[in-house]
């Protein structure tokens, strides 16, 4: 299992941006986010809701190299057929 983990975690880290870097200057929370890869080079921050919009085979990564915050409270939605198997996160730093 985690050779499995590492393997994805590699992965990720190594696709390339398709949605711009620093989206929201780091704070993604309010947004709804497309399939593709998001950089960023700072911490990640969900300090709202965030929803991923897309079909039942998008993929959604996020690459930082900073942490990844989410605020007590906050929910991430899922819409279109977007499933949360899709969604990775390649944190290089502290999730809290």
């Amino acid at each position: 299992a985690v050779s499995d983990m590492e393997t994805a975690y590699t992965d990720a880290s190594q696709r390339q941006n398709t949605q711009g870097y620093n989206k929201g200057g780091g704070n993604i929370g309010g947004m709804t986010l497309t399939p593709g890869v998001y950089t960023f080079f700072i911490a990640i921050r969900i300090n709202a809701d965030v929803t991923f919009s897309g079909g039942a085979d998008d993929v959604f990564i996020l690459q930082t190299t900073g942490e990844l915050l989410q605020a007590a409270s906050t929910k991430v939605i899922l819409e279109g057929g977007a499933q949360s198997k899709n969604i990775f996160w390649q944190v290089a730093g502290h999730v809290w």
